[in-house]
């Protein structure tokens, strides 16, 4: 079968439907010292809570999240 469209990155930035969630995650423990390292994921999501559930779904053991506020766009 084959598409009659397909909708790729560049239509998605466009169209304002992706997004930029922040993630800290926890690092495997060293003795008692718990270590994070931030992640940024990119989700195409029609709005910002949308792709907050899609990351928390993805990265469940997330220790913060922060969404932006807009959506990622390319320039002009």
């Amino acid at each position: 079968m084959k598409p009659d469209m397909i909708v790729g990155w560049e239509q998605h930035l466009k169209n304002g439907n992706v997004w930029k969630v922040n993630l800290e995650l926890s690092m495997q423990d060293v003795g008692d010292e718990k270590n994070f390292y931030s992640v940024d994921v990119y989700v195409v999501a029609s709005n910002s809570h949308l792709a907050q559930y899609i990351a928390t779904t993805m990265y469940p053991d997330y220790e913060s999240l922060s969404v932006d506020e807009q959506p990622v766009r390319t320039a002009p």
